[in-house]
């Protein structure tokens, strides 16, 4: 279906659907740790943030192109992360959550304050969209569109086979019971870090789209309204689910770029909505759905009989 959508839909409905998919990497990279280490990380931004502003810099001071500058950025987001993946991968529930909250600040303090690399609130303008293989000009929405379902659906079946794998298996036993699989002889602390290596992996690869997209790179982008924003999608549409974490994207940008013209308390709105789905669906819209499809099979059974 997404495959077709440009053919059916204005330049407006393909500008959300891009927009949904490379913040709903963002999503995915949180629902990540969440779902498989029970882990919250609130600093996910970070390697969006850095790979998004290694490629801005490097583009406007002409010192790389494309794809060099996003395989930079992408270098740099992961060696990043392999010193903050150190850092807090010994602390875990309360503490994990406030030591990333912690961190994402100073990353955001850092892009706003650095003003002769970041241009601070300003941000880092005129990021051009790349030529594919010398052959494709992604200065196309629709293009760019087809580019990014591309990545965004290998992303999604890369993470799939992951979660299914015996790796998979080993997170959700550290997730249950980290001190039973140090018995059973596991380097939790390896898996814990690789686990957060994906996670900044997926993130770094959506700050690669949004700077190409946008064509700006500024602090908002990792600002701690981005990581709660994130939070709330991905509890939105099911924490424990990959699926989940794009329908929850999906509706709250929708929500949020439809009510953002109509008024300027659209946020007070979408927290409202994201308090009621916590008090009926804590599971969220993928609760839901599990639900329904249960009270339908028990119907069709019941029926059958």
């Amino acid at each position: 279906m997404l495959s077709i959508a440009p053919n059916f839909g204005n330049t407006f409905i393909i500008i959300v659907l891009i927009r949904i998919m490379y913040y709903g990497l963002l999503t995915i990279a949180f629902s990540f740790l969440a779902s498989q280490l029970g882990l919250f990380s609130l600093m996910v931004p970070v390697a969006f943030g850095v790979s998004g502003y290694t490629i801005a810099i490097l583009e406007t001071k002409n010192i790389l192109i494309f794809p060099y500058s996003a395989l930079v950025g992408i270098i740099l987001a992961l060696i990043i992360s392999t010193f903050l993946g150190v850092m807090v991968n010994r602390s875990k529930g309360t503490y994990f959550l406030m030591l990333t909250l912690v961190l994402g600040q100073l990353a955001y303090a850092i892009a706003l304050q650095w003003v002769s690399l970041t241009k601070g609130t300003t941000g880092i303008t005129g990021v051009n969209r790349p030529y594919l293989l010398n052959i494709a000009n992604l200065e196309s929405n629709i293009l760019f569109y087809y580019f990014i379902l591309v990545v965004f659906i290998i992303c999604i079946i890369l993470l799939y086979v992951l979660i299914n794998s015996s790796f998979g298996v080993k997170l959700r036993g550290v997730r249950e019971s980290e001190s039973r699989m140090i018995m059973l002889g596991y380097n939790t602390s390896l898996i814990k870090w690789v686990a957060f290596m994906v996670s900044s992996f997926v993130s770094s690869i959506g700050g690669i789209f949004f700077v190409y997209f946008i064509g700006v790179m500024n602090p908002d982008a990792i600002s701690l309204n981005a990581s709660v924003k994130v939070m709330i999608a991905s509890i939105f549409g099911g924490i424990n689910s990959i699926i989940g974490a794009i329908i929850g994207t999906g509706i709250i940008k929708i929500v949020e770029i439809v009510l953002s013209g109509i008024t300027q308390r659209y946020l007070l709105i979408i927290g409202v909505m994201f308090l009621i789905v916590i008090l009926l669906a804590p599971n969220g819209i993928m609760g839901i759905a599990e639900r329904i499809s249960k009270f339908g099979t028990r119907f069709f059974k019941k029926n059958s009989k």
